[in-house]
């Protein structure tokens, strides 16, 4: 059920983005945007960031995996099994601790002035177009823009209505495409994951060896 559910969830999500780019053209220019439609995505985006990081926290500890930093996060074993719930900033403490997810970027494929019809036909090295890094925030030990617009819509929709920016969905959905990528990466090296998984992003992060296939690519 993992790989058919949480790609699924994905996928559904990134379709809803690209729709969105049919009338809203992918550019700096535009990233201030704000819409109804926008403030939806963003809120399902974020709402499955923190499943999605709910699930793979649980299932690398529960197989014995030993984070490095979980003695920071209160209460860890009680989350753990399910009866607390982990927040964003156990998220930062666990996960950058371990992958450094601050240095990670993802190639924005549909970027008006770099476009990438099909990125995978390039080496990894050779797609150079906008680059979006998340949670580059978290290096400094700090929350993420589009984490904070998102609790501040969850608070008051009304009041905050024009935090929903294009620039925040498209943060928020590379920040799932990473966490989707670090827990499904066996499948992703495989290459057995649908190639509508690269429409919108493509991932730096990953280093090539050998001929040009999913396959090949690496988490490093």
């Amino acid at each position: 059920m993992k790989l058919s559910l949480d790609i699924s969830y994905y996928i559904e999500l990134q379709r809803r983005m690209v729709d969105i780019f049919r009338y809203v053209s992918c550019h700096e220019r535009n990233f201030d945007t704000y819409s109804v439609i926008l403030e939806s995505l963003l809120i399902d985006t974020c709402s499955f960031f923190d499943s999605l990081c709910q699930t793979l926290v649980r299932e690398k500890s529960t197989a014995g995996y030993a984070f490095k930093r979980e003695s920071q996060v209160p209460d860890f074993k009680q989350k753990v099994s399910g009866s607390a719930e982990f927040n964003f900033g156990d998220f930062r403490k666990l996960l950058e601790g371990e992958f450094a997810l601050s240095t990670k970027q993802v190639n924005l494929n549909t970027y008006e002035d770099a476009l990438y019809s099909n990125p995978l036909h390039y080496r990894p090295d050779a797609v150079s177009g906008y680059l979006v890094t998340p949670f580059k925030e978290w290096g400094a030990g700090n929350s993420s823009p589009w984490w904070k617009a998102f609790t501040d819509l969850k608070h008051d929709r009304m009041s905050n209505f024009r935090e929903a920016k294009l620039r925040n969905v498209i943060q928020s959905l590379a920040a799932v495409f990473i966490i989707l990528t670090l827990r499904n990466e066996t499948e992703f090296k495989a290459g057995s994951v649908s190639l509508e998984l690269y429409d919108l992003f493509f991932p730096k992060y990953w280093t090539f060896k050998g001929r040009v296939s999913v396959m090949n690519f690496m988490w490093s």
